[in-house]
């Protein structure tokens, strides 16, 4: 599964939470804007112990 992260739309923090191998996440540059961020960065990181990989993007996908 294919995610992205963005200011403006993201899917639900337990969605995060539970990606794992084979799932990619793609935060984009305006994500850290977001109210919640740190709860977004802490799913994240969740994912990533689960085997899941991250792209940190500067700009559209």
């Amino acid at each position: 599964m294919f995610v992205d992260i963005r200011q403006d739309a993201a899917p639900a923090l337990g969605d995060v939470r539970a990606l794992g191998e084979g799932d990619h996440i793609y935060v984009f540059k305006d994500a850290k804007q977001r109210k919640d961020w740190t709860r977004y960065a802490v799913a994240i990181g969740h994912a990533v112990c689960n085997g899941a990989s991250v792209s940190w993007l500067e700009g559209e996908r």
